[in-house]
């Protein structure tokens, strides 16, 4: 009996692999698919970090742009102090920029000059933006900095000048240190010549000789269009007395655009004034009477609509126009 056992065993020792007990090849089976199944969670962890990381570098992006606007809006809120006053460009470009929530210190603001000394600025912006999925990379947050300039131009083209004459003689735009500023100034708007009261057909050749209510809406609004320099004719149909004109009251203590004249030419209704540029004047009194009149107040000097002058020869006068640049 034992020998028959024996040679059963035998038998079964020198059975091929297909015969091999179904212990065996499930074991197998088992260690082979163990193996197989780690290729597929690298290659997940691999696709979820790569997602994360684009979340990441989307939030990034999107800092950028915000830091950008930050540094644009800075550069223009200091262009509008140049080029006569550097350190109160670099306290507007801080203040906004951090009441914006950019980092700008001081050494982050330069100035440069294109046609006047400092009529350029430069601001440097930066954030720091945290990470979220790139910390597995070990990256923590990330530097963002921007840079913008803008500059501040003379005029070469003005939006809504009104239509008061005033000549370049006058003292405190000619004077020695000026144009002077703040400085209490009056205009005589008296005759120059024959119907010429220095009220001046600022639409040009678009209009012709207007009557008393578009004088009124000048005043009050300014004309709503380019006017360039070059030769603009009176309106001798204009009269100080007429009702209109105290539209003047409704502009006293703001701003207003006068057109700058160096000669006039012909008289009567055939007047003209050469306008060479534009000044910027904050009345606080007026008189008109008839055929004569002045306004009381003082220059100032503001940022105003309109289009550079070509090659920054315009007149410098008050008013600029600030625009970014490259």
């Amino acid at each position: 009996m034992s020998e028959i056992n024996d040679a059963r065993r035998r038998a079964w020792k020198e059975l091929p692999m297909e015969h091999t007990p179904p212990t065996s090849r499930f074991t197998l089976l088992r260690e082979e698919t163990g193996q197989a199944l780690i290729l597929p969670a690298v290659m997940l962890a691999l696709l979820l970090g790569m997602a994360g990381l684009a979340v990441d570098v989307g939030s990034w992006y999107h800092a950028q742009r915000q830091a950008q606007a930050v540094a644009d809006a800075s550069a223009l809120a200091a262009a509008q102090a140049l080029p006569d006053d550097t350190a109160a460009a670099t306290t507007q470009a801080l203040d906004y920029a951090g009441r914006n929530g950019g980092v700008l210190a001081a050494s982050d603001v330069t100035y440069s000059t294109k046609y006047r000394p400092n009529d350029t600025v430069t601001v440097k912006v930066r954030t720091t933006e945290p990470s979220f999925f790139a910390k597995l990379f070990g990256v923590d947050s990330v530097t963002i900095r921007t840079t913008a300039s803008a500059r501040a131009s003379d005029l070469g083209e003005a939006m809504y000048a009104a239509p008061f004459a005033i000549i370049n003689t006058q003292p405190e735009l000619a004077g020695p240190g000026c144009p002077c500023y703040h400085v209490a100034t009056t205009l005589d708007l008296q005759k120059v010549g024959p119907g010429g009261f220095k009220i001046i057909n600022i639409d040009g050749a678009h209009g012709g000789n207007q009557g008393q209510n578009t004088i009124a809406d000048w005043i009050k609004n300014g004309f709503a269009g380019p006017m360039g320099i070059g030769w603009f004719n009176s309106m001798p149909g204009a009269k100080f007395n007429a009702a209109e004109v105290d539209a003047m009251a409704t502009r006293l203590n703001t701003d207003m655009l006068f057109p700058i004249y160096d000669t006039v030419d012909n008289g009567g209704a055939n007047l003209a004034y050469n306008v060479i540029g534009w000044a910027a004047f904050k009345p606080i009194d007026y008189d008109f009477q008839g055929s004569k009149g002045w306004i009381k107040g003082s220059f100032d000097r503001v940022t105003w609509a309109g289009i550079p002058a070509t090659g920054g020869n315009g007149l410098h006068t008050g008013p600029v126009t600030v625009g970014l640049v490259e």
